[in-house]
This record gives C-alpha cells, structure tokens and sequence, in this order.
C-alpha cells in the first residue's frame, strides 16, 4: 500500500510511540482544523490502518490506535 505523507506521519509516530496516539498533535493541526484531523482519522480507519478511540473539539483531541494492518502498512512503506 503507497501511504500519502501524512498518513505515513500519524503512523510513523504512532508505531514510535506504542499504538496510540493524538491525530492533531502528529500534523500539528490547530483547533481550527479538527475537521480536517476527523475526516483524516476516519478515513484511515476505512483503510483499517487505525482504530478512532476518541475525539473531543474543546480538547482538541482525536485519538486513534495504529491497527495490525496499519503496522504492516507503516513498515512496508518505509
């Protein structure tokens, strides 16, 4: 699977740093793009490289766990 950019950040830092880990905090995207960090998130989930755990706006936070597909991913794109 050819990962964008990106998505080889927020999986690289997630492998990094144990599976989980903040979406927004990975692109250092600011309140104002948490729609952008939701639809990114949830389209790696379609893609069954991540797992949504929890999002909250005011926390800015979209939390997400690296899947073992998303781990392969990540190691064969590298």
């Amino acid at each position: 699977m050819n990962l964008d950019k990106s998505e080889a950040v927020v999986l690289e830092n997630l492998a990094s740093q144990g599976g989980t880990g903040n979406v927004m905090e990975f692109l250092n995207y600011s309140s104002s793009d948490f729609e952008k960090a939701f639809e990114f998130a949830n389209n790696l989930q379609n893609k069954d490289l991540v797992k949504l755990l929890y999002s909250n706006f005011n926390k800015n936070l979209v939390v997400v766990e690296l899947t073992l597909l998303g781990y392969q991913a990540w190691k064969y794109d590298k």
